[in-house]
C-alpha cells in the first residue's frame, strides 16, 4: 500500500554545501522531500513543474534576492499563502525588511539543521498516512 504524496520542500540556497545539508536533512524525515534551486530564477522554474508545500528561502541570492522572490510569488494566486522560511545571515535590516512583508518566520545563520527541520514539520506537517507509518 502506497503512502500520502510526501510534502514538497523547496529549498532556493546558491551556497551548494548548505543546500545539500539542507535537503538531506529533509529527505531524512519520512513523508518529505527536499529539492534545491541555486537561484531565485531556478525556484521559479521549478515553481512552474512542481507545487511545493514550504520554502526555505535564503535572503541573499545571485541577481533577485530572497525578498524579491517573495514579493513574486505573493503576487500569484496559486502561491500566495505558501508558507516560506527564510534564512538570514543578516542583521537587523533584514528583520526589518521580513517584518515590513508581514514575515515572522526566518532563521538567523548559523542556525541549528535539527531546529530548523522541527521548524518545516511544524508548518508543514507529514500527511496522515504519513505520519501514522511513522516508527517510534
Amino acid at each position: 500500500m502506497q503512502g500520502a504524496r510526501a510534502r514538497l520542500v523547496l529549498i532556493v540556497e546558491d551556497d551548494k554545501p548548505t543546500g545539500d545539508v539542507l535537503a538531506g536533512a529533509i529527505n531524512d524525515e519520512r513523508g518529505y522531500r527536499a529539492i534545491t534551486a541555486a537561484s531565485a530564477d531556478e525556484a521559479l522554474a521549478a515553481m512552474s513543474r512542481f507545487d511545493p508545500d514550504l520554502l526555505v528561502v535564503d535572503i541573499r541570492l545571485p541577481g533577485m534576492s530572497g525578498l524579491e522572490l517573495y514579493d513574486r510569488i505573493r503576487a500569484d494566486q496559486r502561491f500566495r499563502t505558501l508558507p516560506v522560511v527564510f534564512e538570514t545571515g543578516g542583521g537587523r535590516e533584514h528583520a526589518q525588511d521580513l517584518r515590513d512583508r508581514g514575515v515572522a518566520t526566518y532563521v538567523k545563520k548559523p542556525f541549528d539543521i535539527h531546529e530548523l527541520v522541527k521548524l518545516v514539520k511544524r508548518l508543514v506537517p507529514p500527511r496522515k498516512r504519513d505520519a501514522a507509518r511513522k516508527p517510534g
